[in-house]
């Protein structure tokens, strides 16, 4: 029988995500700069519909090989609905991550870091409502569950099967922290995927970190539209 997760096809996989999701939001760039304007900060409707295409790039290259690398439908990878016992894990995990927010903003404020804002961000601003839909759209929804595709049901899957659970969550919960390019809040961030990796495998439902993903951006991303300053 093949063992799911062979190292090259996986590796492949994932680097053909990769660049399919950077090709896709470039291509997608052209006419949105025409349409829009060039954005000028991660709230513009045409930086979202970059974000949209990056995304969604990725993922229709994404879900068909996560099937053929891990011999598994996305069922079998644990996409699935929820139900009380899995209501149970996301309220769990949720209830973590957000404790791990709070504690972290008393770390940065021991460094005087206190006043960062996550790479990327750092201009955000929302001027309708169609832009802040799209930002929910996109970070809060389509965004959290192409993300766990990749981080959870393909690497961390696949280094799970070269190494033990706890090793594997805290790599690819590392990898995931240095995706998002903020050295700074690296350290909260891998801990947030690391927790996403054990809740997934504890569950044995890949739609647990998608919605605790989901929900902590909805919330923190809501706060950045409304409240004045919040970051």
């Amino acid at each position: 029988m093949t063992r799911s997760f062979p190292l090259w096809p996986t590796l492949g996989t994932a680097l053909v995500v990769v660049a399919a999701a950077f090709v896709t939001g470039i291509i997608a760039g052209i006419p949105a700069v025409i349409a829009f304007g060039s954005p000028k900060n991660p709230g513009d409707i045409g930086a979202n519909v970059i974000e949209a295409a990056f995304y969604l790039g990725g993922a229709a290259v994404l879900i068909p090989l996560l099937e053929t690398v891990s011999g598994r439908s996305l069922a079998g990878l644990g996409v699935r609905p929820l139900h009380a016992r899995g209501w149970g894990f996301v309220t769990g995990a949720l209830a973590i991550v957000l404790a791990l927010q709070v504690v972290y903003q008393f770390v940065l404020g021991f460094f005087h870091q206190e006043n960062h804002v996550q790479a990327g961000f750092q201009n955000f601003h929302v001027q309708s409502a169609d832009a802040a839909a799209l930002v929910l759209l996109n970070g809060a929804i389509i965004g959290p569950i192409v993300e766990e595709l990749f981080f959870r049901g393909l690497l961390f899957n696949a280094f799970s099967v070269r190494m033990p659970m706890l090793a594997a969550a805290l790599l690819s919960g590392a990898i995931f922290g240095i995706a998002h390019g903020d050295p700074v809040l690296f350290p909260v961030l891998a801990l947030f995927g690391t927790v996403q990796a054990v809740f997934y495998r504890a569950s044995g439902n890949l739609v647990v970190p998608m919605v605790v993903h989901g929900a902590n951006n909805a919330l923190f991303l809501s706060l950045m539209m409304t409240v004045p300053g919040f970051h």
